[in-house]
């Protein structure tokens, strides 16, 4: 099983800041058993979340690295995310070098906290693995940046 938990970049300033959305609907397969007649998003998808959207920003600033869950150095739980709900994953990278990179995020439902976390990354040199390429998620978004038009300095004057 692939988990795949941000549908789309939003806005991303390479190893500063992102952010993405998810949206979830009934028929994920959790909701059967998260809980049987109150389905809802269990914590640690939502730590993912927010490491996966960080991730996403560390790789971006550098695409030799590949960033791993290292530790959750805090994570909070506001109120519970249910079937029908858009995410907004927003992620801070706090601190980036060479061997490990350390992020905070929130995840919001219409304008309300759900979640937060602090999370801690190892950085992995890409050359140890089998495939250096970005994810879909990543792809789709480094190609809508390339065709943004860019106005010249000549044209706005």
């Amino acid at each position: 099983m692939r988990w795949q938990l941000l549908d789309k970049i939003i806005d991303c300033e390479p190893g500063v800041r992102a952010s993405g959305v998810k949206c979830f609907t009934r028929s994920e397969d959790f909701f059967r058993d998260h809980f049987p007649g109150m389905p809802i998003v269990p914590g640690v998808l939502q730590i993912e979340m927010i490491a996966q959207m960080a991730g996403k920003c560390m790789a971006m600033k550098n695409p030799a690295v590949l960033p791993v869950l290292g530790s959750v150095k805090s994570a909070k739980f506001y109120q519970n995310i249910k079937p029908g709900d858009q995410c907004i994953i927003s992620i801070e990278v706090k601190k980036i070098s060479r061997a490990y990179g350390i992020a905070s995020g929130i995840i919001t439902v219409n304008d309300q906290k759900m979640a937060a976390a602090e999370i801690l990354f190892g950085l992995i040199d890409r050359k140890n693995l089998s495939s250096e390429s970005f994810d879909e998620v990543s792809q789709e978004f480094l190609s809508r940046q390339q065709h943004v038009p860019t106005q010249s300095v000549e044209s706005s004057l």
